[in-house]
């Protein structure tokens, strides 16, 4: 594979069809597309690449690209999207992709707002399981980012972009907010670059923003991470730990993968209500995005709970009027208990007054407390009344 021309209104290499845009970042776009030749869908990256970099060759990038991702698809199955194809046409790195099925994380928190604690670590479990075999083949992703990182429905997560870093002589070539300080010095990295941005990845999805912003210019931003203090988050809760951990400027201090690793399971063994809850997933609109409406569901369970709780009172009220029960003027029932009536000697079957107050202690043995509680014929059950029970309706 060589140096083409290719624009983004023509097949790219000739074959590949571009349909929409599916994810957006500083300096990479990806397209949902067709190939042409077999009619399968895949997904098309178009990644900028410095100019004018001396040594660099097309073949170059595009068989480093090829070789590490097919060497981690047999390391992690089903982890990592399988790079059909690669081309580097004008400036950039176009890389096909098969179709897996998944939303980037980037677009789900635009489409559905922010994760919340436990689905946040369980996004981080699956990246380091990527990262433990990745690393264990001296193999540095370099490039990750929420828009790297793509959910399938199931939950699962799928890793595209490893190739990348070292292809070329760029410090940073996709998302610059989410590169390791020793990225932005352009020094040389290593798998603690990877756990930087793991807790990059980590903060926004809880924060629904990165720790440090994009500032427009790539060379700005790098200047930003390696030099501003982090943003203080307030919405990491259990994931604090794990995050300041991951994201100390010394990578020598960073938190190795298993203390990470146990950061994040703890997360989910300690909040056993949440870990259990039916979390959202994403789901797919026309070829690529998430569409999934989550307020459609609460409101639908609070209509029925309001009618439910509408039903309660007019039962209330019925049963009141039936039985006789003092009400307001406006036909509210109050708490007055039932009608005093005149006390009745206590029949032979009746216990004898024990002396006891209701809770159980010995009371003050009053002729109030002695008298046995006054006996009601049972109500008539009032007539065209019915129970309606409500049930809590599922989530789809």
């Amino acid at each position: 594979m060589g140096w083409a021309q290719v624009s983004t209104h023509e097949l790219v290499a000739g074959r590949y069809r571009l349909l929409e845009v599916v994810q957006r970042e500083a300096n990479r776009v990806c397209w949902s597309g067709e190939d042409t030749g077999t009619g399968r869908p895949c997904l098309v990256t178009r990644t900028a690449l410095p100019e004018d970099e001396p040594g660099i060759t097309g073949r170059r990038i595009t068989g480093r690209v090829m070789r590490t991702c097919e060497s981690l698809e047999s390391l992690c199955p089903g982890r990592i999207a399988p790079v059909v194809d690669a081309v580097v046409a004008d400036g950039a790195l176009w890389t096909v992709t098969e179709w897996v099925g998944g939303v980037p994380v980037g677009d789900l928190l635009e489409r559905q707002g922010t994760f919340n604690h436990v689905r946040a670590a369980r996004v981080g479990l699956e990246l380091l399981t990527v990262l433990d075999a990745a690393h264990g083949e001296g193999i540095t992703h370099g490039e990750l980012s929420p828009g790297q990182v793509l959910m399938r429905e199931d939950g699962s997560v799928v890793v595209t972009g490893f190739g990348l870093a070292g292809a070329t002589l760029a410090p940073r070539l996709t998302a610059p907010s989410y590169a390791s300080p020793e990225q932005a010095r352009d020094e040389r990295i290593g798998p603690a670059a990877d756990l930087w941005t793991l807790g990059a990845v980590l903060y926004t999805m809880v924060e629904g923003r990165p720790p440090f912003r994009d500032r427009g210019r790539p060379e700005a931003t790098l200047k930003g991470v390696d030099r501003l203090p982090l943003r203080t988050p307030v919405r990491t809760g259990p994931l604090t730990q794990a995050v300041l951990g991951l994201l100390r400027k010394d990578s020598r201090e960073r938190l190795t993968r298993s203390v990470a690793r146990e950061a994040l399971t703890r997360v989910l063994t300690e909040d056993p209500d949440t870990s259990v809850r039916e979390l959202p997933r994403p789901r797919l609109r026309g070829m690529y995005a998430a569409a999934r409406d989550t307020g459609r569901g609460r409101a639908g369970r609070r209509t029925v709970a309001g009618t439910a709780l509408a039903l309660a009172t007019v039962a209330v009220a019925v049963v009141a009027v039936t039985h006789g029960l003092p009400g307001t003027d406006d036909g509210s029932v109050t708490d007055a208990g039932p009608r005093p009536s005149a006390p009745t000697a206590p029949s032979p079957a009746d216990p004898a007054p024990t002396g006891k107050t209701e809770g159980g202690g010995e009371g003050g043995g009053g002729a109030e407390e002695d008298k046995p509680p006054p006996r009601f014929p049972p109500p008539p059950k009032p007539e065209g009344f019915s129970l309606v029970r409500a049930t809590k309706r599922r989530r789809p």
